[in-house]
């Protein structure tokens, strides 16, 4: 997979843990993944300001008052001249004035930007420097810095280009100064650097604000999107634009080297039955059809024995009409067939596989704050026989309505990973007799909860608190039940030890980075603290049955506990080369069956 999607765990947090030390502990670097345009951007907001049309503005309004000027405070009619023209002539130059009227203020109340904070704003540096009086004689400086807290006001209120000025005018008898606000608009939106993509696709999330006031988070936003398309990385330079007040927007795409990504590895995370270990391939297509598209897939083949295998498949296009909302299909099937053991007698086997499409929408797309919301529908089947005999086939139909929230936390220095899922069944095509699951009920609904903290404590030093839970009040097949001990639960027992109706998951874990000796360079080219990481872990589970379940003995959980360490050593520069190892042992009173002693789980690596 491309990676870049709310869902997948770790990617979510190696995303978000750059902005948080940024914030955090270095102080000085650009935030968040937007840093390279708005920097541009701010660099080149003053410059262009002119070019924008206020120049051209100022120097319009300048030709039609091409009069002398007369600054005598008793008299109608006084001149406040062109820019060029406010330094001619010796000594600084006054006008008596009353207050100051603003024009050209757009409603951006969100913001705090409106017509009448605007003029308040206006009023108040008035009376700041008039005083007590109704009427000051105010230099053509002192006007200036009236208009100049208001363009204040807006770039800190993220419109990075609008500025208030003072236009050429004739003062009338009420001696009311007028200031304009030239707030800026975005007009064309241009794509520069594609070759395998559409520059459409590239453009589409910035097309809706043509026409729009220029606003940093706007701008933000778009190039949020535009990145999160597979096989690229997109970046902004403003320039004028054809008409007065209008700003460019171009989009400069640099795109990978190779339009696919092809992953291999291996772990031990099977068991006696399935196989303990596992060797895998991955391979992800980016944008085959120039449309942000990803075609992935999978194959895992158990060892030792070799008795299952894995497969599966995905295709995701982006609809380019609404940012963020993409349709995504696919499907996986595994076989499993008992050949040794206890069990090689009994000659059981069997295949399951699941098939889904929907949507996804990541609806929130801010530097600190993604939202994304999942409408799937699934098809998930599972058959097992005994001997040439059928023990069980289920088969199901289910809606899955889903939601997750990635959040930064710049202020207590934190990641934040939410994810929440409701699954109801649709229909029970099973066939009867289920000797696996004869009591499992024909309609499910499931609730689900994952909940991950990143805290961060020191740059090498960080907590994870982990939990993952499951609520029903049916009967559920093993398809849908809720799996406890393994890499990814407690990991001092085997994969999935016990399936449970409901229950829960949590973890405390403490990582730091090369303790000691983070700072030292290692002799892959990179400081130690990029290269290894320590952990030390604590994890709890329980498991409860529903339903008709739980007449049956047999189906109930004990707590189950588990202590370890472990390691996660990188080469980032050998094609993403990782190698974690985990070691833990169960603890407590009341040990769950299948805890002996210190058990290992390790998984290893590589892109290319």
């Amino acid at each position: 997979m491309d990676g870049k999607g709310l869902s997948t765990e770790q990617g979510a947090i190696e995303a978000g843990t750059e902005a948080v030390h940024g914030a955090s502990f270095a102080g000085t670097r650009a935030s968040g993944t937007g840093g390279m345009g708005i920097m541009r951007i701010k660099c080149l907001a003053s410059a262009m300001l002119l070019a924008l049309g206020i120049g051209r503005a100022w120097g319009q309004e300048g030709a039609a008052t091409d009069m002398p000027v007369s600054v005598h405070p008793a008299t109608a009619g006084h001149v406040l001249p062109p820019v060029k023209n406010r330094d001619a002539g010796g000594g600084p130059r006054k006008l008596w004035t009353r207050g100051f009227r603003v024009q050209g203020v757009g409603e951006h109340a969100d913001a705090g930007i409106t017509p009448a904070a605007m003029q308040t704003l206006a009023d108040a540096q008035f009376h700041k420097l008039a005083g007590e009086g109704a009427a000051a004689e105010l230099s053509f400086a002192q006007l200036q810095g009236a208009a100049d807290a208001i363009t204040t006001t807006y770039r800190q209120a993220g419109f990075i280009v609008a500025t208030a000025y003072l236009p050429a005018q004739n003062v009338g008898a009420d001696q009311i100064i007028e200031i304009r606000v030239l707030e800026g608009q975005i007009g064309k939106v241009t794509v520069k650097g594609t070759k395998r993509y559409r520059p459409e696709v590239v453009a589409a999330p910035a097309e809706h604000l043509r026409g729009r006031t220029l606003r940093k988070s706007d701008v933000d936003t778009a190039l949020l999107y535009a990145r999160d398309l597979p096989g690229i990385a997109v970046s902004s330079v403003l320039q004028p634009g054809e008409n007065d007040g209008e700003t460019d927007l171009v989009m400069v795409a640099r795109e990978t080297p190779r339009p696919y990504a092809i992953s291999v590895g291996g772990n031990n995370y099977g068991t006696s039955l399935t196989g303990r270990y596992r060797a895998q391939v991955g391979a992800s297509w980016y944008s085959p059809l120039g449309l942000g598209d990803v075609l992935s897939g999978t194959y895992a083949y158990a060892l030792d024995p070799r008795q299952s295998h894995l497969g599966s498949v995905s295709y995701s296009v982006p609809t380019v009409v609404v940012p963020g909302l993409s349709g995504v299909i696919g499907g996986s099937q595994s076989s499993l067939q008992v050949n040794n053991g206890e069990l090689a007698a009994l000659k059981v086997e069997g295949p399951s596989s699941l098939y889904y499409a929907g949507a996804d929408w990541k609806f929130v797309n801010r530097e600190n704050l993604q939202m994304q919301g999942t409408l799937h529908a699934i098809r998930e089947e599972s058959r097992l026989s005994s001997m040439g005999m059928r023990l069980s086939n289920e088969r199901f139909d289910v809606a899955e309505l889903g939601f997750a929230l990635n959040r930064t936390d710049v202020r207590f220095h934190g990641i934040d990973l939410l994810q929440v899922s409701l699954r109801q069944s649709i229909s029970d095509d099973s066939a009867e007799p289920d000797l696996v699951s004869p009591r499992h009920a024909r309609s499910f609904l499931v609730e689900k909860l994952t909940y991950t903290r990143l805290q961060f404590l020191t740059p090498t030093q960080r907590l994870y608190f982990k939990f993952n839970g499951q609520y029903t009040r049916a009967a559920l097949t093993p398809l849908e039940q809720f799996s406890l001990g393994g890499p990814d639960s407690v990991r001092a027992y085997p994969v999935a030890q016990y399936l449970s109706d409901r229950g829960y998951y949590a973890s405390l874990e403490y990582h730091v980075d090369a303790p000691g000796f983070a700072s030292m360079a290692s002799p892959f080219g990179r400081p130690w603290r990029e290269v290894l990481e320590l952990e030390a872990f604590i994890d709890v589970a329980r498991g409860f049955a529903a339903g008709a379940n739980r007449i049956d003995a047999t189906t109930k959980v004990p707590t189950m506990r588990g202590i370890g360490a472990g390691f996660i050593f990188r080469l980032p520069g050998f094609h993403q080369f990782e190698l974690h190892l985990d070691a833990s042992r169960p603890w407590g009173p009341d040990r769950a069956s299948g805890a002996r002693g210190t058990r290992v789980y390790a998984r290893l690596g590589l892109t290319f």
